[in-house]
């Protein structure tokens, strides 16, 4: 078995964790890279015994206060484990920042294939079509959980999580002092003018989209991945994030890494919201405005990547700056677009 040491892990470091655990895991490992970037890092690990493991761990470089929280991310999925909802196990947790130079995690590998333009295209529009209807139905699961009973209360906020997210880009506004920023202002104001009456507090994942899914080949969802960014709040918050990224050829908008669901062939939006009904108490009528929402918080999350790569800390990645700022100003018009009271029904 040959040894790879991607950047981030130390492999006789971690082995050496390991072995003081007390952990069956079977050395020499292999770990090679799953997916790098400014989110945490996912590495696969696998042992001299055939074992398979995924290892998640923050970015490297200095973090930002409270970002990339890899314990919480373990919390989450310790907690989701022993619901219907189907997530990796974890397995084993370091604190220590001396092993790989950051805290990380250990969960089970779950065996499936994550959605792509590629990998789109080449789908059965049967697997297509339970693919759009899964998603809906399993987010639906996870809103249906009680946040307390399965061990989450310590997630729960005073206030809404709308508007924890409109003061909070308010803050990273302030502080990059972007003056084009206005536009994203101007839309919160509007977005924080209506913000409709809770249905209740739901675990959010906060950037469920099928790219986070990983999918049996017949389309069911054998795992939601990526729960960095979950947190509490009105569930349809999620059902608006899935709308926003759930983009079709007859509005493909403008994208600089285009949605998997462009390949086409995918059911619509509609499709997905009645799948998501038919499992879900709550009334959807104001689900518009948080695709609203979605979209204005996607221009800000891009706004402020801009920001940071033209201060040069971003490394060596490359932005494409015009591109950008055509897909925040087209996210801004869909914004308002469904903040109209011509869109104050679900089939948005």
């Amino acid at each position: 078995m040959a040894n790879q040491e991607p950047p981030g892990v130390d492999i006789p470091a971690l082995t050496r964790w390991l072995e003081g655990q007390g952990s069956t895991v079977e050395p020499p490992l292999a770990v090679t890279t799953i997916s790098a970037g400014r989110s945490n890092l996912t590495y696969s690990v696998r042992d001299a015994a055939g074992a398979h493991y995924v290892l998640r761990r923050p970015p490297l470089g200095a973090l930002e206060s409270g970002a990339h929280d890899v314990g919480r991310e373990r919390h989450i999925l310790s907690a989701l484990s022993t619901t219907t909802v189907p997530v990796p196990a974890p397995v084993a947790e370091c604190t220590d920042p001396a092993v790989l130079g950051a805290p990380f995690f250990l969960m089970d590998f779950v065996p499936g294939r994550t959605l792509s333009p590629d990998t789109a295209a080449a789908l059965s529009p049967e697997v297509k079509r339970t693919i759009g209807r899964r998603l809906p139905e399993v987010l639906a699961q996870l809103h249906a959980l009680d946040v307390t009973e399965i061990g989450l209360g310590d997630l729960r906020r005073d206030r809404g999580y709308v508007e924890r997210q409109l003061r909070r880009w308010q803050r990273q506004f302030d502080a990059l002092d972007l003056p084009s920023a206005s536009p994203l202002r101007a839309v919160a104001d509007r977005l924080a003018a209506r913000v409709p009456k809770p249905q209740g507090t739901s675990l959010l994942h906060g950037d469920y989209k099928a790219e986070n899914v990983l999918l049996t080949a017949e389309g069911d969802v054998a795992a939601v991945l990526d729960w960095e960014l979950a947190s509490v709040g009105d569930p349809l918050a999620d059902l608006g994030w899935l709308l926003v990224w759930w983009a079709l050829p007859d509005n493909p908008g403008k994208w600089i890494s285009p949605p998997a669901t462009l390949a086409g062939g995918f059911p619509g939006h509609a499709d997905l919201v009645s799948a998501y009904a038919a499992r879900s108490p709550l009334d959807v009528s104001e689900l518009p405005y948080y695709v609203a929402f979605s979209y204005w918080r996607l221009s800000c999350i891009n706004t402020t990547t801009r920001a940071r790569f033209v201060a040069g800390v971003m490394g060596d990645k490359e932005l494409d700056l015009a591109a950008l700022d055509e897909q925040v100003e087209w996210q801004l018009a869909e914004a308002l677009r469904s903040l109209a009271p011509a869109n104050r029904t679900p089939e948005h």
